[in-house]
């Protein structure tokens, strides 16, 4: 993924404009895993029903400055809240700005999440 942003800011003369990942389930964790092993090409992401993407904890890889989104609900049978919890430490940890959204339910996008990707975006974008 962080090849496919490079190439893509060259083709269509991006510079260094920000590029804000927005992800459903699997493509929310690779959204995450790009930005957590490359926040060079990628230090924006809003993840929908996303859940910690890495086997093992990245180690070194400094977030500060990235500024990531996660929208859940804690009844996720696909993203279990271990996941989601995990998520949030790490990131947390390597400094990134994060933002959780828990709301009940399971695996999906509802109304109340995009109202909280709006309001994130209106501020973080």
């Amino acid at each position: 993924m962080a090849g496919f942003i490079d190439a893509a800011r060259n083709h269509y003369g991006l510079g260094g404009r920000k590029i804000i990942a927005v992800g459903f389930s699997n493509g929310a964790n690779i959204a995450l895993a790009t930005a957590m092993l490359h926040p060079e090409v990628l230090d924006r992401v809003i993840a929908f029903s996303g859940m910690y993407p890495l086997g093992e904890r990245t180690g070194t890889t400094a977030l500060t400055g990235s500024r990531i989104l996660a929208l859940n609900g804690d009844t996720d049978p696909m993203a279990p809240l271990g996941g989601v919890t995990e998520l949030m430490a790490e990131l947390n940890r390597q400094g990134a700005t994060v933002e959780q959204v828990l709301r009940p339910g399971g695996h999906g996008i509802e109304p109340t999440d995009l109202d909280a990707a709006r309001n994130w975006l209106s501020s973080n974008g």
